[in-house]
């Protein structure tokens, strides 16, 4: 394959030709408020298997369904519950997935085989465009070999892809820096199947109900494996409370330390070191772009400073517990 091609997406005639390429069943990694996805036209069945032989992606771990109106949800999903509109209304365009009993046909590439269908409505304009001049659905995993961190910046993409996939769509940084909410709609209780920026509160308010705690997903879902997210580089969670104890642990002669911290300076113990906001949302935007800056600096091992254990960071959690190989709390 000839070297990926990098595309303007503020530019309406590169925004035509990512939608060229879609429909001619290549494979071109677009913006969204979460990550970049690796989008194939959902509808060729061709193109999607294309997703799992780029990313390396096992066969049978399910796809997003990405829409551009909630009128294109209609083709995918047998029907629309009262609890979907009310959460539509209110959260998209956004970082917010909602798994739905899918119609009869939908290749099970997309669905792993699974009875329901995940869709959601993504907030970047360029995404959107391209959308709407292909006239078709997408799909779009994060773009990124599996398991690796996801991708939120351009440069992130053909990192892990170039060569691999015929474009990428450069619509700038990430806004929100890390995946979709997913919330299951399939049985008789919605369920959270994957924590993300849209929080449990947020659905509860506006569903005007309370989750009952302990449920758990009707099927797999993106992103729910044990491992995934991860840095090549060897990586470790430590507690705030535990972190200046257990540093020097981690430094033996001759090893080069990286450390992503947010409130405890690693001083000279650190090769490399890069600080997050104590703001949940802003260490979101922020945590990917500062394990792929750490998985290129050349040091021997991560560690990154846990957040607090609050119900506000719950995703962040989610995410570093899958990145990391070993938790000290």
């Amino acid at each position: 394959m000839p070297a990926t091609i990098k595309l303007d997406a503020t530019k309406s005639a590169h925004i035509e030709k990512a939608a060229d390429l879609l429909l001619a069943g290549h494979l071109v990694a677009v913006p969204t408020e979460t990550v970049y996805g690796l989008a194939a036209d959902a509808s060729n069945e061709q193109a999607v298997i294309k997703v799992f032989e780029a990313k390396q992606r096992p066969v049978g771990h399910p796809l997003i369904v990405h829409v551009a109106s909630v009128d294109r949800v209609r083709l995918w999903v047998d029907h629309i519950p009262e609890t979907a509109m009310q959460l539509i209304k209110e959260f998209w365009p956004g970082p917010l997935t909602l798994l739905l009993p899918k119609k009869s046909g939908i290749s099970d590439f997309i669905t792993g085989g699974n009875p329901g269908v995940a869709v959601r409505m993504p907030a970047h304009p360029a995404t959107l465009a391209t959308m709407e001049e292909l006239g078709r659905d997408l799909v779009a995993p994060s773009a990124n070999p599996y398991g690796r961190i996801s991708p939120t910046t351009a440069e992130h993409v053909l990192a892990g892809l170039s060569g691999k996939i015929e474009a990428v769509l450069d619509g700038g940084d990430c806004s929100v820096g890390i995946e979709s909410t997913i919330i299951d709609l399939t049985g008789d209780t919605p369920v959270i199947a994957r924590p993300g920026q849209i929080a449990q509160r947020d659905i509860e308010a506006c569903l005007g109900i309370t989750l009952a705690p302990g449920r758990i997903a009707s099927q797999a879902v993106p992103g729910s494996v044990k491992r995934h997210y991860q840095p090549v580089t060897p990586t470790v969670g430590v507690a705030t409370d535990r972190f200046a104890g257990l540093l020097p642990d981690f430094t033996p002669a001759g090893e080069k330390l990286g450390v992503i911290w947010w409130q405890s300076p690693p001083g000279e113990r650190a090769s490399e070191s890069i600080m997050l906001s104590a703001d949940p949302n802003e260490y979101a935007r922020m945590l990917y772009t500062a394990m792929h800056s750490m998985d290129k600096a050349n040091v021997d091992r991560i560690v990154i400073e846990l957040p607090p254990r609050e119900s506000r960071w719950l995703a962040i959690h989610d995410r570093l517990k899958r990145a990391c190989s070993e938790q000290f709390t």
